[in-house]
């Protein structure tokens, strides 16, 4: 009982000076907790700038540029009906959009009079750029537009040949979303989880280096080591200070993604939900086996680094492979699965989205994903513990 005691009050000092000295550099300090909040206010002018450019297009009149208006009077008259102002369009419609000079152009090529009369198909072109997400809302409305006076005309034309419009239209499909994310801010809220596991990586990592590759730079690493005292508990005093201001960061981050929502949701963008608290509590918790992970792989990464820069090259890296799959499933949802769990990260990613989208828990994926990262946590503290205490680890390698 005695040694464990000793043990418990030796990590707590090197957890203490640790902190004590991480909190006396202000600067960096102040800088790992404004990435945090970075992040938030980035995303958040993400949602507003896209969904203000939905709302304002949706709610703006239709101007569009019509080369050809004269051949069709009735697909013209059609449109003007439904509030779209036409206008004369440029000499060259490819150029005009291709330099930006207008957003798309509607062309009615020759002969579409007589096709029409002769109740054939008559073909309309519409010239865009689909880079612009502006174009791609103002051609989404015009093609509704044109749809619907297509549907209109090829009704009339079976009702004058004496054939019921229904037989043409044998299914009539509509579309029930069952998500609580409808509207815009869903896709978005799928953006959540990268930036957490981002911060994960990155808000206590200046710490591990500078607790490991920069003490042994400064040569103080050496007379530390040298106190009648386990090396397994100065690494796990120093795993401690790191975990603890890592953890730091993540509430930073979340404190402020729950502010931003709640003023996107109070503005008119397009976001109509809001996570709950109790949804980013669940993320925190979630959280904490994922920073231990994070920050044992950071140790292990600091001990056999032969220099202070090296160090960092390999721990500015390491966040990307973690926060890369998260940012491939904002555009390619998976669905999960239980031995996706048992990966570190990637069983977070999808726990994480689920939360912030309020779909229901499934407790075994939870279980497994905390047990598994918690494992695979222990076995690389242990590993960390054995390069400690390699006489190497004080010259790095």
């Amino acid at each position: 009982m005695l040694v464990v005691v000793r043990a418990v009050r030796n990590i707590w000092i090197v957890f203490l000076k640790e902190s004590i000295d991480n909190l006396r550099d202000r600067r960096s300090l102040f800088l790992a907790l404004i990435y945090p909040v970075i992040g938030a206010l980035l995303l958040g002018m993400l949602v507003s700038f896209v969904g203000g450019m939905f709302r304002g297009q949706g709610d703006s009149t239709l101007h569009l540029p019509v080369a050809g208006a004269e051949r069709a009077p009735a697909l013209i008259s059609h449109l003007e009906s439904k509030g779209v102002i036409i206008r004369p369009a440029p000499v060259d419609p490819r150029r005009a959009v291709r330099r930006g000079e207008a957003d798309a152009v509607l062309v009615i090529p020759g002969g579409h009079a007589e096709k029409f009369a002769a109740q054939r198909t008559a073909r309309l072109n519409m010239v865009v750029n689909a880079t612009r997400l502006s174009t791609v809302i103002k051609v989404s409305r015009v093609v509704g537009l044109l749809r619907d006076y297509g549907r209109e005309v090829g009704q009339q034309r079976l009702r004058a040949h004496g054939v019921d419009p229904g037989v043409a239209a044998p299914l009539e499909i509509r579309s029930t979303n069952v998500g609580r994310s409808r509207n815009l801010a869903g896709f978005f809220l799928n953006m959540f989880p990268p930036f957490i596991i981002f911060t994960i990586f990155v808000g206590g990592v200046y710490l591990a280096i500078d607790i490991t590759s920069g003490e042994r730079e400064r040569g103080s690493l050496e007379p530390l080591l040298a106190n009648p005292v386990p090396r397994w508990q100065f690494m796990l005093g120093k795993a401690m200070a790191t975990f603890a201001f890592t953890l730091t960061a993540v509430l930073v981050q979340l404190l402020a993604f729950k502010i931003m929502f709640e003023i996107v949701a109070a503005g008119e963008f397009g976001i109509k939900i809001n996570p709950g608290l109790g949804a980013f509590i669940g993320v925190a918790l979630l959280c904490l086996p994922l920073i231990g992970f994070a920050v044992a792989l950071q140790i292990i990464v600091a001990t056999v680094s032969r220099s202070y820069k090296e160090t960092q090259t390999y721990l500015g890296l390491l966040p990307l492979l973690p926060s890369l799959p998260g940012m491939i499933l904002v555009f390619v949802p998976v669905k999960a699965q239980i031995w996706m769990m048992a990966i570190p990260t990637f069983g977070q990613i999808l726990l994480i989205g689920r939360l912030m989208r309020q779909e229901t828990a499934v407790w075994l994926h939870i279980g497994v994903s905390v047990a598994a990262t918690t494992l695979i946590t222990t076995l690389l503290l242990a590993g960390a513990a054995h390069l400690y205490n390699r006489d190497r680890m004080l010259f790095g390698g």
